[in-house]
């Protein structure tokens, strides 16, 4: 008995032992079954469509951003969450980030994407403008924080006007241009704007408004004047958005995860950060950072069929060496040639952000892609801003998308010429010319143009727009005549681009490349983004040879950035610093800015 018993209770205790560690993962692993995941999207920073380099030194140095990120790397994860098993999506708009308008038409197409798929999206805001409320508005349900605040602003433009400021340091300037619509050049002519400039400006504001107001009323199932009325008062408390349906509930300012609480009615989930980056401590080889700061940057070698989405950002400079933030006409037509000749590429999107520049350097690109364009099919995708120059070079007859909020048009050329007699006769310096001819002149700092000067100047002006209101004509299949009634300098958003048949489609670079794709009979295929972006190394070598750094008074650049004079000195100073008798520009000075 004693025996039976002894061996039976070690038996019995050996079971117990067994089956308390497996009781406890049976336990864990019903716990584990009992934690949602929730996929959080949560956005900081500036996005930029095609990164260019690796840092900015000169925005850090006057306050601003660092490391711009993808966008289209962004977007691109985002898609990979349809065919996820997650049912829940928060994003949380409570940081500071930036896109620009035609960014959110492409994010609108991702988010219903991700709730066609059965996933339902939450939107959490603390204060609120109008880019987070629009992105907002595309969720199942909109999360206000109960001590915030919607600013509901409609679209605003402003343009900086010099001719006072130039009157006043003594700085006379020169303008030839071509066309009747002269708002390119009204900032360095008048005092104010014109009547019809700002009538111009409205119509075009009223157009990329419908867009943003259609977006909301539509999420959030409110008539469009409705909106409007509440895009009038601006200024929204939580209580009023409540009331107004704009949101659907108020929450406590306590972050995401505290508003899904209240949402869900339990803590049972763990969010899981898709877009957080997730970078690796690196030791730093000093001898490798200088052998990047002294090598030149190279694409890397296609392996498969590839559609390349070649990216013209920026103003567009004659030159032979690339510049980050400018589209420089030697480099860009080495790539595209480069991208005609590789096999591996079947197709290619142009995708353009840039307001011009120069005329010359603008029809140095549209060749070279006129000539990829017969090669491999090609079709143009337009961002938030292709004016000018940046239209010019669309003009190789290849199918366009923009979208509604886009800027574009501005088909006109101009030229101009400071002079800054009078500043230096009130600090007593005088300058005389000794010349064989009267057209020595022409270079003057001193002195305007003459008139006989300024009329050989307006034939070449009016010969390049001759050749621009061509490039359009034949590429739009439009007479000269129906060019001009809508060229002169005008700009026109995609919507009223689309109506004078400026451009085909209202879409974003995915509807590109599906047509690209399609026109190339190609099914499975991968998209390069080119030209490759510099690396911080890239980015730091060019800040140091920027004379600018050097300048004490950063200060006053930080003014001129937020003024939106950094385009228009830039002209100005480009024009001081180049001694050629005349440059003829294809770009939109004025900055505009929707805020």
């Amino acid at each position: 008995m004693k025996h039976s018993r002894s061996v039976f209770l070690p038996l019995f205790s050996s079971a117990l032992l067994f089956s308390l560690p497996l009781m406890g993962q049976e336990a864990e692993q019903e716990e584990a079954k009992q934690v949602e995941s929730i996929t959080l999207l949560k956005f900081a920073g500036f996005y930029a469509d095609h990164p260019e380099m690796g840092g900015d030194l000169t925005s850090i140095l006057l306050g601003g951003g660092g490391t711009p990120k993808s966008f289209y790397a962004t977007l691109e994860r985002i898609d990979e969450l349809v065919e996820s098993e997650v049912e829940r999506v928060v994003l949380d708009l409570s940081g500071s980030f930036f896109f620009n308008q035609v960014q959110v038409s492409e994010l609108e197409r991702s988010i219903n994407k991700l709730r066609k798929s059965g996933k339902t999206c939450y939107a959490y805001l603390e204060n609120a403008d109008s880019l987070r409320y629009q992105i907002a508005s595309l969720c199942d349900e909109v999360m206000l924080a109960d001590l915030g605040m919607l600013d509901l602003p409609a679209p605003a433009l402003s343009v900086t006007f010099l001719k006072d400021a130039l009157d006043l340091l003594g700085v006379q300037m020169d303008v030839v241009r071509c066309g009747e619509f002269k708002g390119a050049v009204e900032p360095y002519l008048l005092s104010s704007m014109s009547k019809h400039l700002r009538k111009h400006y409205e119509d075009m504001l009223g157009k990329m408004n419908a867009e943003i107001v259609g977006r909301i009323a539509a999420g959030r199932n409110l008539a469009s004047e409705k909106v409007r009325a509440l895009q009038a008062e601006r200024m929204i408390t939580a209580k009023h958005a409540l009331e107004s349906n704009l949101v659907d509930r108020l929450v406590a300012w306590n972050g995401a995860r505290a508003a899904m609480n209240q949402v869900l009615g339990h803590d049972d989930f763990e969010f899981d950060a898709v877009l957080q980056q997730r970078q690796r401590r690196r030791s730093v080889n000093f001898m490798q950072v200088f052998s990047q700061l002294l090598s030149p940057k190279k694409e890397e070698e296609l392996e498969t069929e590839t559609l390349v989405v070649l990216h013209l950002s920026g103003a567009i400079v004659d030159g032979n060496s690339a510049q980050p933030g400018s589209i420089v006409s030697g480099p860009m037509v080495t790539t595209i040639r480069r991208l005609a000749k590789d096999e591996k590429v079947k197709g290619v999107v142009v995708r353009i952000n840039s307001p011009g520049g120069s005329a010359t350097a603008s029809e140095a690109i549209l060749l070279a892609l006129q000539d990829l364009a017969s090669k491999k099919p090609v079709a143009v995708s337009m961002g938030s801003m292709a004016a000018s120059g940046g239209y010019y070079v669309t003009c190789f007859g290849e199918t366009i998308f923009a979208e509604e909020g886009t800027l574009t048009g501005s088909i006109g050329v101009f030229g101009t010429k400071p002079s800054i007699g009078p500043l230096m006769r009130r600090i007593g310096i005088h300058e005389e010319l000794i010349a064989l001819d009267e057209s020595a002149g022409m270079t003057s700092l001193t002195e305007p143009w003459s008139d006989s000067a300024k009329e050989r100047i307006q034939g070449f002006i009016n010969q390049i727009y001759d050749t621009f209101l061509g490039h359009v004509a034949s590429s739009r299949d439009l007479s000269v005549d129906q060019v001009k009634a809508i060229a002169g300098g005008r700009v026109w958003s995609g919507e009223q681009a689309l109506k004078r048949g400026l451009v085909d489609r209202i879409g974003g670079l995915s509807d590109a490349l599906e047509l690209v794709a399609k026109k190339a009979k190609v099914g499975d295929y991968e998209v390069s983004h080119q030209p490759r972006p510099g690396s911080f190394f890239d980015s730091f070598a060019n800040e140091l040879l920027n004379v600018e750094l050097l300048l004490p008074d950063t200060h006053k650049r930080l003014i001129a950035r937020k003024m939106g004079l950094e385009r228009s000195l830039g002209l100005l100073m480009a024009e001081l610093t180049d001694r050629r008798p005349f440059r003829a520009w294809a770009i939109l000075p004025e900055t505009i800015t929707l805020r």
